[in-house]
């Protein structure tokens, strides 16, 4: 019982003293931000062609000789760094080495030609840089081989893949 009584006195003195606060000083910073913009990015404004036309009529191949890509950005130059062929309704042959297949067509883009499917080799200067405002006319031949007649069929898709240039 003293025990208890030592520990509840002990209590009380410690309750009844004042415990002081001590209130430190503060201060503020301010710390202004620098911003700095770096436009690594260069807009792209261009129109490519909607499709390249081909027809069959009687065994000659025609293609249309008024399509370009033109730059319509106010600056900067753009240019053409990748073609890729893709298949539709026909299979897509060798330009160079072309046979008579079933449904086959083979293109050459300003000189590049197929291969089969898939990304052609750029030739030096097929493809140069379009100023702004300019135009890359795209000169284009098929070979075509069709076993029955179609209309409008969407033989291959060309995707023409374009890149600011920086100088």
């Amino acid at each position: 019982m003293k025990r208890a009584f030592a520990l509840l006195l002990a209590l009380a003195l410690i309750l009844a003293f004042p415990v002081s606060a001590s209130a430190e000083e503060t201060t503020e910073a301010r710390v202004p931000v620098t911003l700095t913009v770096v436009n690594t990015v260069s807009p792209i404004s261009c129109t490519v062609p909607a499709c390249l036309q081909v027809s069959l009529v009687d065994g000659y191949v025609v293609c249309a000789n008024n399509v370009a890509i033109t730059n319509t950005g106010k600056v900067g130059s753009i240019k053409v760094t990748k073609v890729d062929v893709q298949a539709g309704t026909f299979g897509i042959g060798n330009f160079d080495e072309f046979t008579a297949g079933s449904n086959s067509i083979a293109l050459s883009i300003n000189g590049c030609g197929t291969k089969a499917a898939g990304s052609l080799t750029l030739a030096d200067g097929a493809f140069p840089a379009i100023e702004a405002g300019k135009a890359l006319p795209i000169r284009y031949r098929a070979k075509v081989s069709a076993s029955e007649a179609v209309t409008n069929a969407i033989a291959a898709t060309v995707i023409f893949t374009i890149a600011a240039v920086h100088e």
